[in-house]
């Protein structure tokens, strides 16, 4: 992924590293796999990026590196995929037996490693988390997904730490804005840590 500044200075910056690149070690950027993107430029300026680098116009959602990437801030539906993932995790091992303690390590080593993939990039919706805290809350107490059974322990007491009579586990909330806080911290120590310089 290369960001860069929408005139043609930039872009032929950047099309000429691509291509010394490709002239060194032999490999070709795809262009059926490439998309650029481009705001707050005329039509002209445009379409003139367009044509120096051959790559078609990209549309938001897109995929990167298995996440969905949008430029506003998440929504329920568009995290309807994580959801239905921790569904399908819980009925692939609720034929299961399993016993309390089990049942802690699935949450913990499954269903929150999906969840902290994705809250490690994104602040999930507040809904999103309540949700994510449900399936895991009935699969701790019930064993399945979907059915309703009363919990023996509050969940915020069940995510406190075992010195304090919890078990551990990570609420997702705090887990979410703890990662995505890592980020924030990094920039501020003004750290490289997502981008590196052209000719660098």
């Amino acid at each position: 992924m290369i960001f860069s500044k929408g005139h043609e200075e930039s872009m032929q910056t950047i099309v000429e590293a691509l291509n010394h690149f490709s002239k060194v070690t032999g490999l070709v950027a795809n262009t059926d796999k490439s998309s650029i993107f481009i705001a707050r430029v005329s039509d002209v300026v445009k379409e003139r990026l367009l044509e120096m680098t051959s790559y078609v116009e990209g549309e938001f959602p897109i995929r990167y590196l298995g996440l969905q990437l949008s430029p506003k801030k998440w929504s329920k539906i568009e995290c309807n995929k994580l959801c239905q993932k921790i569904i399908e995790r819980i009925i692939s091992v609720s034929n299961r037996h399993l016993s309390y303690a089990g049942k802690l390590q699935v949450i913990t080593s499954i269903l929150f490693s999906i969840h902290n993939f994705w809250g490690a990039v994104f602040i999930l919706p507040q809904s999103v988390v309540k949700e994510i805290n449900g399936k895991c809350r009935e699969y701790l107490w019930d064993g399945t997904e979907g059915k309703k059974k009363t919990s023996l322990v509050a969940w915020d007491n069940i995510c406190r730490p075992k010195q304090q009579g919890g078990s551990s586990i990570k609420s997702c909330k705090h887990w979410n804005v703890a990662s995505v806080g890592k980020h924030i911290w990094l920039l501020m120590e003004k750290k490289r840590y997502f981008v590196g310089k052209m000719g660098e």
